[in-house]
């Protein structure tokens, strides 16, 4: 059994014992057949009833397939969960006006219920072989702190942890190594040298993994902290953990939708913006550029035409601040990020987010690759209409400067942190800070 139908058979199976125990108690209490009122009272809030202590199994760990418990160990966990959830069920009780649900039968439920969620998972533990995925770390460090955290991921192999290797915190070789190896893990226990091995292991192309440090003083005042633990071994995450791959399908199906939306509430905007191009700079009014998006798949970004029609003749130049090449309705499309708007098309068909690194072209992203290998790591994720360097930077702030935005984003990107940008961005648009 998978550790994802493992979890499924918790959920469920505790649904059933629980509602049973409830049952039973009733029966125990009044016998059968159950008397209508107070059957009635349990019809009344049985569904509030199951999510709630469910909801309480998971806040007080039950669903951690981490946390080895030995059976003294799990019936106290059930116990607690389950005193929770009788005095829960006492407030539901009177909230939702089943009073013929008696207190006796929620004594006698807490008693039948510990027997039941307990008696169930002792025996399918002993029974079921639980196959969890395998997680590959690599670790990096020596001496006594390396030992430790040796020690915690042996004791915590049978939940899927496997050291493929493990490395001086001096080996030049890592870039190599983790490229070659893939793991889904680095385990850091020179915090000192972490700065220096997170650029080398960022430069491996192929790691979309976590990177973790034992911390030591610093790491423990950091401002905001994002930690794992494996065994009682905090490791704080320096790198947020890749997210499943249905998370980031969804979300772009998402995206798809409401740029599609956006497109239609947006028309008249766009339309106007477009008249705007037309009337005070001529022809053509939109600007087809082949750009780099996810995996260095190339794709045309489409933009209202803010520069003149030859700002290009000699060849490729980046935007500088105060840029000649711009036209008076342009600076006001820039200003006003209404040149973006056809980038919603871009959206529409997939090839870019609503946020993410600004797409580049293949000229330009050879370039800079060239000059700094960590630019790469761009192209990890789909290209965005707006970012965390344009919310923070300005048209002109340097290629190098973009690219630390850029990996912030990337190593800690969340829903969270995807709408403050988009609120920054809303604020850029109606102050015009940073657009130009």
């Amino acid at each position: 059994m998978s550790r994802g139908g493992w979890l499924a058979l918790n959920v469920v199976a505790d649904g059933l014992a629980y509602n049973a125990a409830v049952l039973l108690a009733f029966v125990l209490r009044f016998g059968w057949p159950l008397p209508p009122t107070n059957l009635a009272a349990y019809e009344t809030i049985v569904i509030p009833l199951t999510l709630g202590q469910l909801l309480i199994f998971f806040l007080v760990g039950l669903y951690d397939p981490a946390a080895e418990r030995s059976g003294p160990e799990l019936l106290g966990t059930v116990f607690k969960g389950l005193l929770l959830g009788s005095v829960a069920l006492v407030a539901l009780g009177f909230v939702m006006r089943a009073f013929a649900f008696p207190r006796s039968v929620v004594l006698v439920g807490l008693i039948t219920a510990l027997v039941l969620v307990w008696g169930w998972r002792r025996a399918a533990a002993s029974i079921l072989h639980v196959q969890w995925p395998e997680r590959r770390v690599v670790l990096v460090g020596s001496g006594k702190e390396a030992d430790i955290v040796m020690e915690r991921l042996e004791r915590s192999r049978r939940w899927g942890y496997r050291v493929v290797a493990v490395l001086d915190e001096e080996s030049e070789d890592l870039p190599l190594i983790v490229a070659e190896l893939e793991p889904d893990q680095v385990i850091v226990t020179t915090p000192e040298r972490h700065r220096a091995i997170l650029e080398d292991i960022a430069s491996s192309p192929r790691f979309h993994g976590e990177v973790l440090v034992l911390p030591q003083l610093y790491e423990i005042h950091l401002g905001e902290l994002s930690f794992g633990l494996i065994q009682d071994l905090p490791l704080i995450r320096l790198t947020a953990p890749p997210g499943p791959a249905w998370q980031y399908g969804f979300k772009m199906w998402v995206e798809r939708i409401v740029a599609g939306l956006l497109l239609l509430v947006l028309s008249p905007v766009l339309a106007a913006s477009a008249l705007g191009v037309l009337i005070f700079s001529g022809l053509p009014i939109f600007y087809r550029q082949v750009r780099v998006g996810k995996d260095e798949e190339h794709f045309n970004l489409v933009k209202l035409r803010t520069m003149v029609p030859d700002a290009e003749r000699n060849g490729p130049v980046l935007a500088v601040s105060g840029d000649h090449r711009v036209t008076g309705i342009g600076a006001f499309l820039r200003n006003s990020r209404l040149d973006e708007l056809p980038q919603l098309w871009n959206v529409l068909r997939g090839e870019m987010s609503f946020v993410g690194p600004r797409p580049e072209r293949p000229e330009f992203v050879d370039e800079f690759a060239g000059e700094d290998p960590l630019y790469m790591e761009r192209l990890q994720v789909r290209p965005g209409i707006t970012g965390l360097a344009q919310v923070s930077g300005h048209y002109a702030t340097t290629p190098r400067m973009k690219i630390r935005f850029d990996l912030m984003y990337i190593y800690h990107r969340s829903f969270a942190l995807d709408l403050s940008i988009l609120v920054r961005t809303i604020q850029v648009v109606l102050t015009g800070r940073g657009a130009v």
